[in-house]
């Protein structure tokens, strides 16, 4: 655009009316947002629970020492577990299928916890 084109739009005196109609149109639109429910709360004393108790497991994962099979511990130790599971794990992991077996394992979790959860509550 070139400057003087630009200086007689700015200078112009004219009135600037907004379309007929605009008003009602944006009112109408504030009494339909004014006249919507309040959005439901979240349940924290629901939650509270969870969320205290998924901490006390982490804190203890950390901090709590695992018990050793000749120190008093369990009979089936993490080297015992491993043993069973690692003829499974090794082949998989040779083609990299244990990532995809985790992540179907663990989305299978959230799906099951998640439609018990709802199935109780209803």
């Amino acid at each position: 655009m070139q400057q003087e084109s630009l200086d007689r739009v700015l200078t112009t005196d004219e009135e600037i009316v907004p379309s007929s109609g605009l008003a009602g149109a944006v009112m109408e639109a504030v009494r339909r947002e004014t006249s919507r429910p309040m959005p439901i709360p979240f349940p924290w004393k629901r939650a509270l629970p969870g969320l205290l108790l998924a901490g006390l497991v982490v804190v203890a994962a950390v901090f709590v020492p695992m018990p050793r099979n000749g120190f008093g511990g369990s009979a089936l130790s993490v080297t015992g577990v491993a043993a069973i599971v690692a003829p499974i794990l090794l082949p998989m992991r040779k083609f990299g299928l244990n990532w995809l077996v985790g992540a179907l394992l663990l989305s299978s979790a959230c799906v099951r916890f998640s439609t018990r959860l709802a199935s109780w509550r209803s």
